[in-house]
């Protein structure tokens, strides 16, 4: 990255869509541009947890809308996040298809984990250092996220399926506020966060920030009814709650709220007014960046950073190969071996050479459950495990090289057919074999050579001689390639 390039992020919310750009000066990212839509997401569910048609054709013109800005943006300069209504919906293929057309980028689902490391990281890009531990509130239209941490780093992260959309649509569904719907609606978030109270309640930190636009609007609202500037209090919701209640929303006395706000404001002033209650809290301000700033730090460290072993994907992927306990040399020669090899070949694909890279250093975690057919096992657990830095799609792009690192080919037919799987597959598959006696080697001279999107390799014949079983093995390869042909 260079001055005056320019980094767009797409944050596909449950409550909002949002759009923001920023051009690199100096090492600092300055905002551009910041474009918000009331999607509204969250409210688009039927009565089996699938995404309606009309929830996702407004979520499509956004995404033309914005496309229309990302216009001339180089790919790799554009990164798009969703978050629990994807994470969520049954039907997440159908909403996924269209969604990507519209915007022109592929659409990451993170996981509830992924969200609250970015969130966090966003918002400690906006925060003054501090000498203690803070906790960072983002409470989103189908979820929250709680992190405590200190300074940049965050040490305690969790996703809970509660948010201003998703509170609001089950306790006021019509929009109206009693004081009984309001209790029901404070005590069920009071039971949610009691969940978590041990490692998030304020005996773990001594400051509080809300990151999220309900944060925002409460504290605004503290603000007007006579609380101190930039501060939501206690006394401050109480005050907002008593309004809602006493009159019908079309009289609520709250100056520039937009009318979007408004339809959740009783779900969020619950949800974080039960918080408060639960993880007792004094006092919290507002802090004006949350995930789209923390996915656009995020973007800029991985297209700053020329050595992969610098991403902190990579510090993810080495604890998780440590936890499972991973022969780390071994693991270390494969994936050499297939960088090596996907090296040569002229087509290739470098964010798939990273998939490449953390399946070889993850190839064998399956092994801690059983040897035979680990390759099922390590699959299943990069599947579904949570590894920081990464989103769902890039964690089945890992454990499909890894399932496809050993064995037949055939049910992997129609996958292959996608050039730059097919390079990184087969990178894997050689370095496994050539690694197979698990000692240092020296080398082949293989050498990998592509037409007509095909893959021939050639290996030194007396490296044959002095080898025999790997030979063997590589001719076997070589088999099972073939079949795929015929």
């Amino acid at each position: 990255m260079k001055d005056g390039d320019i980094l767009a992020t797409v944050d596909l919310g449950s409550n909002s869509f949002r759009l923001e750009m920023a051009r690199l000066d100096h090492g600092q990212l300055v905002r551009l541009d910041y474009y918000k839509e009331p999607v509204r997401l969250g409210a688009g569910f039927d009565e089996h947890k699938n995404l309606t048609d009309a929830a996702i054709t407004r979520s499509v013109e956004c995404l033309e809308r914005f496309a229309e800005r990302l216009s001339g943006l180089k790919p790799t300069a554009v990164r798009a996040v969703a978050t629990q209504s994807l994470r969520s919906a049954r039907n997440p293929d159908a909403f996924l298809v269209r969604a990507e057309a519209a915007l022109g980028h592929p659409i990451e689902v993170i996981s509830g984990q992924e969200e609250a490391r970015l969130i966090y990281l966003g918002a400690a890009n906006d925060l003054p250092e501090e000498p203690h531990r803070r906790i960072v509130v983002d409470i989103g239209g189908g979820s929250t996220e709680l992190i405590v941490g200190l300074n940049q780093q965050s040490e305690q992260t969790e996703s809970l399926r509660i948010g201003c959309v998703s509170h609001t649509l089950k306790f006021f569904p019509d929009g109206l506020v009693t004081a009984k719907s309001m209790e029901k609606a404070i005590t069920a978030a009071v039971a949610r966060f009691e969940e978590v109270a041990e490692v998030f309640g304020a005996h773990q930190w001594q400051s509080a920030y809300g990151s999220s636009g309900t944060a925002e609007a409460i504290a605004e609202l503290c603000t007007q009814l006579g609380e101190p500037p930039e501060f939501i209090t206690r006394a401050g919701m109480k005050k907002i709650a008593e309004i809602m209640i006493e009159s019908p929303p079309q009289k609520w006395p709250f100056e520039n709220l937009r009318a979007q706000r408004m339809q959740v404001l009783a779900g969020g002033l619950a949800v974080m007014m039960g918080l408060f209650i639960a993880l007792n809290v004094k006092s919290m301000r507002p802090c004006y960046s949350a995930l789209r700033q923390g996915v656009m730090v995020d973007l800029l460290d991985r297209l700053s950073e020329h050595d992969i072993n610098t991403d902190v994907r990579h510090n993810s992927i080495t604890r998780l190969a440590r936890r499972w306990l991973v022969d780390g040399a071994q693991a270390t020669r494969v994936q050499r071996t297939a960088l090596a090899l996907y090296a040569q070949l002229e087509h290739r694909d470098e964010r798939m050479r990273d998939s490449l890279s953390w399946a070889a250093l993850t190839h064998e975690v399956g092994m801690t459950v059983s040897h035979s057919s680990y390759q099922k096992h390590s699959d299943y657990l990069i599947r579904h495990a949570d590894i920081a830095g990464f989103s769902f799609t890039e964690q089945a792009l890992i454990a499909d090289l890894i399932a496809m690192h050993r064995g037949g080919l055939k049910k992997w037919q129609d996958a292959l057919n996608q050039s730059a799987l097919h390079q990184a597959a087969l990178c894997l598959r050689l370095a496994v074999i050539l690694c197979h006696a698990r000692t240092e080697i020296e080398p082949p001279a293989i050498a990998l050579h592509e037409q007509a999107g095909q893959i021939n390799w050639h290996i030194d014949a007396a490296w044959r001689t002095a080898f025999p079983m790997s030979a063997y093995l590589l001719d076997e390869e070589a088999a099972a390639w073939a079949k795929l042909q015929t």
